[in-house]
């Protein structure tokens, strides 16, 4: 109902769109270019498209644009499979997995790193401005003001790029510290009320974050995670099922590693 414009180009079929997106979800592809490749390369796909083939952009704002109703579609096959009988809730399982985020792991640095790297970025970097002035003006001695012998080195952008986006992420890591430090007086995490434990002091907590604190600059909310086969960055994924015919009844995502904490809110 909300396709009501009659210029350009009839729009892609809503329903078709949705079996889309969920047939590419279910085979783990989330990528909105990756599911326009298999549109044109995958019998699967185009099975389900009708030989259709809609642009990767389209398909990430008909998601981005219907994420309310898609999200409903979830209670409606909850809804629809305990009419059905195949949702009894008496016995329900529940376990968690580790998914990748859309960072890398070699993207997350630390807070003593930031603290080494930002001086030694801001000396490199006004070096470069520095030769960048010079270099200027021997280009325009060379070639003429109104060539492009003038303009800023690529590799030079980005460097100072880096060096904004370390002192974003540190500044987070700093106001989080605060925070923390703001809201709890001191480390009681033994739930002693501050006791500690037999002959082992708290620890403070401090209004710096720790050398070993870290964010990530592509994904911050995402977390440095171990699985079975080593280290990733990323999420924490849990769903419980029903016992009849292991249907997800709840799920929901965390960055925390553990699983323990998450058997109550689930």
């Amino acid at each position: 109902d909300v396709y009501d414009e009659e210029r350009g180009f009839p729009p892609y079929h809503p329903g078709m769109m949705v079996a889309l997106l969920l047939y590419a979800y279910s085979q783990g592809i989330y990528s909105s270019r990756k599911i326009a490749r298999g549109c044109e390369e995958r019998l699967d796909f185009a099975a389900v498209t009708g030989m259709q083939r809609p642009d990767f952009r389209t398909i990430s704002e008909f998601r981005k644009r219907h994420l309310a109703a898609l999200s409903g579609l979830f209670r409606q096959v909850l809804a629809l499979c305990r009419a059905a009988g195949l949702v009894k809730l008496g016995h329900v399982a529940l376990d968690g997995t580790k998914i990748k985020a859309n960072a890398g792991i070699n993207k997350a640095m630390s807070y003593g790193r930031m603290k080494e790297a930002e001086p030694r970025l801001a000396a490199e970097v006004e070096g470069w401005l520095a030769q960048a002035a010079q270099a200027d003006k021997a280009e325009d001695r060379q070639l003429g003001a109104s060539k492009r012998g003038d303009e800023m080195p690529e590799w030079m952008a980005n460097k100072e790029k880096r060096l904004e986006k370390i002192r974003t992420a540190k500044a987070a890591l700093e106001a989080e510290a605060k925070a923390k430090a703001a809201s709890k007086p001191g480390d009681d995490r033994s739930g002693d009320g501050g006791k500690g434990r037999p002959g082992r002091k708290s620890k403070p907590v401090t209004a710096e974050p720790s050398d070993k604190a870290q964010r990530n600059f592509t994904d911050p909310d995402s977390r440095v995670m171990p699985t079975k086969n080593g280290f990733i960055q990323g999420y924490n994924a849990q769903a419980a099922v029903d016992g009849a015919h292991q249907i997800i009844v709840a799920h929901t995502l965390t960055n925390s590693p553990s699983d323990q904490a998450q058997l109550a809110p689930l």
